[in-house]
Formats: C-alpha cells, structure tokens, sequence
C-alpha cells in the first residue's frame, strides 16, 4: 500500500499539470491491454522526465514496473523507495540474469513493464538503435509489446511548465513473431529492428533517428 501512496503522490499532480496548464497529449491508450494482462512498454527515450511522464500517462490499473540502473540502488534509503516503486536494478552493458528473471517473473504475475530498450537517453534526441532485452522477455513470458512513442520532452519539465507540446502516443500490441520461447540467434536484430519501427511509425519523422533510412524506404513502398 505505501508504493502505492508514493505513486499517487506522482501520479495525481502530474495529472492536474497535464489536465489544468500544459500542452500535453495522450494518443491511443485504447490500445493498452486490459489488466490483469501482464506487458511491456517497449518507450524511446529522450530526457530523464520521459519516465514520469510515461507514468503519469497510464491509467491507475496500468501502475508500472520499471527497470532501472543498478546505480540507483547504491543508497539505503533509495534502494528501498525504488523497490517499494517497482523498479528492477540492473546492471547495464552486461546481461544481467537475475535482473531478466525478475522481471520476467513479474510480467508472468501481471506486471505492466516499461523499457527503454534504446538502453539509455538519445544525445541527438532522435532514435537510437534497439537492444533486444525486451523482445526476449516478451518471448520468454508470452506477454505481448506495446510500442510507445513519447516527444516533445527534450526540454523536460522546463518545458513543460513553458506549455511546449508534448506527446505520447500507444501503438497496438504485438507478439514477436517467434515459435516456441526461444529466439534464434539469426533473427533477434530482425525481431529488434521490428519492434523499434513500430515504434518509429507513431513519432514524426524528424524523430527517426536511426531507422530513418528504413522507415523512408518502408514508407515508400507502401505508397507505391
């Protein structure tokens, strides 16, 4: 019940700016899965506000889970306001087994997971290329993908209060497209780039980054 408090003391105020001052909008959360569906949140990332502005975006039956540096985790006291907050350590640039068990164990539990899977913030503030964590625990759980598209943060809260437009948009939930709960080794950056277009596909395009070459290519056929 108290990380529930904590979130709300989060999540209500952040509402009130969202609804009473700024140009903040929320796209297609329709496309959430219903609870208690377990999920992950697969979100680019463009300043440390994304995380609560993500957060704030959900609905209260959508409370997420996060994972998050192990670094974070280094105090007492803030190891204990993150776990109580649902967030998993984890110990990036290496593959972290107990990190991935755990939050596969909770998304088998009914978790709403979000990741960053670009692994950190974009200095360019433009798509960065994927890392696979979150298509193999989407796998190994069975648990589909929702790709979320979130702009307009990069001046964070500053910008906010300066009612500069901000924007998260819900795609549709997938599953990858895999036999079994095993990812072949040939195909998982093919499984990466996929999941990373859809999330390209709900930003403008100034945003593309990385695939931007891809989603123009993609675009073109698609008009032809």
């Amino acid at each position: 019940m108290i990380g529930l408090f904590f979130y709300l003391l989060l999540w209500i105020p952040l509402n009130l700016l969202r609804l009473i001052w700024s140009d903040w909008k929320i796209e297609g959360r329709e496309n959430l899965p219903p609870r208690p569906q377990g999920m992950i949140l697969a979100v680019n990332h463009l300043h440390w506000s994304d995380i609560l502005v993500v957060g704030a975006s959900l609905p209260l039956s959508h409370r997420p889970w996060w994972v998050a540096k192990v670094e974070l985790f280094s105090h007492p006291i803030t190891a204990w306001w993150f776990r109580t907050m649902h967030v998993i350590p984890i110990r990036r640039g290496q593959r972290d087994l107990a990190a991935l068990e755990a939050a596969e164990e909770a998304l088998r539990q009914g978790a709403v997971l979000i990741m960053f899977p670009e692994g950190h913030r974009s200095d360019t503030k433009q798509l960065q290329q994927g890392r696979g964590g979150a298509v193999r625990l989407a796998v190994r759980s069975g648990c589909p993908i929702v790709p979320v598209a979130i702009w307009g943060t990069e001046a964070g809260f500053g910008g906010i209060a300066r009612r500069s437009p901000v924007r998260v948009r819900f795609g549709k939930p997938y599953h990858p497209p895999v036999d079994g709960n095993k990812i072949p080794f040939d195909r998982m950056s093919e499984l990466t780039d996929d999941m990373m277009l859809r999330i390209a596909a709900l930003m403008p395009e100034k945003y593309w980054g990385h695939y931007r070459e891809r989603m123009l290519t993609e675009t073109t056929a698609q008009s032809s």
